[in-house]
């Protein structure tokens, strides 16, 4: 059965997705594309930039343009690159489906964007107004960054309402992260200012270091100073004591641009652009709500079971990379997969990666047009070894999406190479982004790795073929003949039909033709018996103009005369082509063949050479007589 026409593809768009403010988006709105019979499709980096050494991982938001979407999400704040938006936004455009952009006003596109001023007016009006704080210092996120200035503007406005003087010297630039927050209170203790009784951060992550820093120092958050955040991010969870926040309200903004999308998909107009709110929560940071040492127990245990489910990860994924070095092949690569993932996911890696030939990219720029699908994996493994188009995304995806509500592509790239994409089904409540991103990372560092090795080994055996074949041939020299002879066998196979084969007349065509005519006849001659005898033959040259050339055969049903006769007409044609000077004639007579040992195989190299002679004396006869009838 193919996808169902009612069932629509919605792509969401994001970077980062191994941050779990990215997470949770991203689940909200598979869980809102699913509620209304639609299936998801995420397209995703693990990393938030673009450099370099990552080029290789932004190249999976060129599978946007795959055939299968009927609409898309887009979260460009996620993204911080203006280069790489730039690229997602123009692809997008380009695959005139409609699309909607959340958590960022863009320019003459539907958007939806959360009320954060109005939402961080709220906080400052209960840090200030209800706690009514004497000395408040205030950490703002980035200089010159929109949302780190609205909420500094949001901060001084309700400081004059309330009468209060903004005073720089309480105020500095915390980034939105921890060490620059660091910085900030340091600045503070050492200007010499009495300590404050109040600070207000910019984001959660800043109020976290804040407690971190004065807990260093034996100052406790809130007996001695109160203090407020803002994103309600999931590490303020593990935090006591909790923050007074404000959080992203998820089901409100996915549910609406889900209703928007499918809107945009049916043809009906879509809102310009709508905003949502924050929700507050007044918690134990300010002193609103108490701490118990119970919570302090439970929040422990939890960080206690996070921990140690790391870990066990982290162990996982060191006995998976500890193959590496027993890995041979990438069969063996595709067996050992499975045993390290427990979802349901399809690892498609582009050829030329895997092969070291030319890509075929003209439509997906750093995907070739056609990918191999190196394993598909669900409790084992399922298939492997498929090439597909890449604007399917997956071999079959009509049916795959049929079985499933939604997919996570991620990319796989090394040093800024691109290898591929897994893609992986999402389970809404229990899906686990860090493992996927762990098991992806090793799997992209062994595959670096095994192909180092299979380029040193084909490399090693194309040295070594080398001194096994015939320079002038092609084909195997006396040295490649016992050698693959033994491979043979050991390959289980004995029953043989052994052929001495030698070129009529070479001396007679150097003579009168020249050596280079006489090479000529001896190409022509191993082109011969070789073709004569298929792909599973061992075809030698033992000496100037004399080939050897062995047959696996069944233990009945070949015929020497088929063989010779296949020869005949390999010699006919070459003859009939009139592109020599000289007529070309093989003598050749073959032996059944049992291999036991070496001495086995000269000795049916013997009795086939005497057959061979008998059959080159008829030749001179024949080739006398025509001269006596022509005189």
């Amino acid at each position: 059965m193919g996808k169902d026409k009612n069932k629509k593809v919605i792509g969401v768009v994001c970077a980062g997705i191994h941050e779990e403010g990215v997470q949770n988006t991203v689940l909200g709105l598979v869980s809102s594309i699913n509620e209304h019979g639609c299936k998801a499709v995420v397209i995703s980096t693990f990393t938030y930039y673009n450099s370099g050494y990552n080029a290789g991982e932004v190249s999976i938001f060129r599978l946007l343009r795959a055939n299968v979407f009927d609409g898309y999400v887009l979260m460009p704040e996620t993204i911080k690159s203006d280069e790489v938006w730039a690229d997602i936004l123009a692809d997008t455009k380009a695959t005139g489906k409609p699309f909607i952009c959340i958590d960022r006003d863009v320019p003459d596109c539907p958007s939806i964007i959360y009320d954060y001023g109005g939402a961080f007016e709220q906080i400052v009006r209960h840090m200030i107004e209800v706690h009514k704080p004497k000395r408040i210092n205030f950490i703002g996120g980035m200089e010159n960054n929109s949302f780190s200035e609205e909420r500094l503007n949001v901060f001084k406005k309700v400081m004059a309402e309330n009468g209060r003087e903004f005073e720089e010297e309480r105020f500095g630039y915390g980034q939105f992260w921890e060490y620059p927050t660091y910085d900030v209170m340091n600045k503070f203790m050492a200007s010499g200012l009495e300590m404050p009784d109040c600070i207000i951060c910019c984001n959660d992550a800043e109020a976290i270091a804040v407690i971190k820093y004065l807990r260093d120092r034996n100052i406790q958050v809130p007996e001695d100073i109160i203090l407020s955040g803002f994103d309600g991010i999931e590490e303020e969870k593990y935090i006591v004591p909790r923050l007074t926040t404000a959080a992203c309200d998820f089901d409100t903004m996915c549910r609406k641009a889900v209703t928007e999308i499918i809107n945009g998909i049916n043809g009906r107009e879509m809102t310009r652009l709508s905003s949502v709110r924050y929700n507050i929560r007044i918690s134990q940071s300010c002193g609103c709500k108490p701490l118990s040492d119970t919570e302090k127990t439970n929040k422990l245990m939890q960080l206690y079971n996070r921990i140690n489910h790391m870990a066990f990860q982290e162990k996982t994924m060191f006995d998976y990379s500890g193959h590496m070095a027993e890995l041979k092949d990438y069969e063996q690569l595709a067996q050992l997969m499975p045993q390290y993932t427990w979802d349901n996911a399809w690892v498609s890696i582009n050829p030329s990666f895997l092969y070291d030939k030319t890509a075929d990219n003209t439509s997906f720029g750093c995907f070739d047009d056609q990918m191999l699908m190196f394993a598909h994996m669900n409790s084992g493994l399922k298939e492997r070894d498929i090439t597909f188009p890449t604007t399917g995304l997956l071999p079959n995806i009509e049916n795959v999406l049929e079985e499933v509500d939604s997919l996570l592509f991620v990319p796989m790239g090394f040093q800024g190479e691109t290898v591929g994409y897994t893609a992986v089904e999402m389970g809404i409540k229990d899906f686990n982004f860090l493992y996927t991103h762990r098991f992806v990372s090793n799997t992209n560092r062994i595959l670096e790795t095994l192909k180092t090795r299979v380029r040193l080994q084909n490399a090693y055996a194309k040295v070594a073929d080398m001194h096994m074949r015939d320079p002038m041939t092609g084909i195997y020299n006396r040295r490649g003949f016992y050698i693959r002879m033994a491979d043979l066998t050991e390959d289980g196979s004995s029953s043989f039909w052994l052929f001495s084969a030698d070129l009529d007349g070479l001396k007679t065509i150097n003579d009168s033709y020249g050596h280079s005519a006489g090479d000529t006849a001896i190409i022509a001659a191993a082109e011969a018996v070789s073709r004569a005898a298929g792909e599973n033959a061992v075809c030698a040259r033992f000496g100037g103009d004399e080939f050897i050339v062995v047959i696996p055969t069944p233990e009945s049903g070949f015929a020497e005369q088929d063989y010779i006769s296949a020869v005949r007409r390999e010699v006919d044609a070459f003859n009939k082509a009139g592109r020599a000077l000289f007529r070309l004639g093989i003598s050749i007579g073959g032996s059944a063949l049992k291999i036991t040992d070496r001495e086995n195989i000269d000795k049916a190299m013997k009795k086939a050479d005497k057959r061979m002679y008998e059959c080159k004396k008829k030749h001179h006869l024949s080739a006398r007589k025509a001269s006596a009838d022509a005189l």
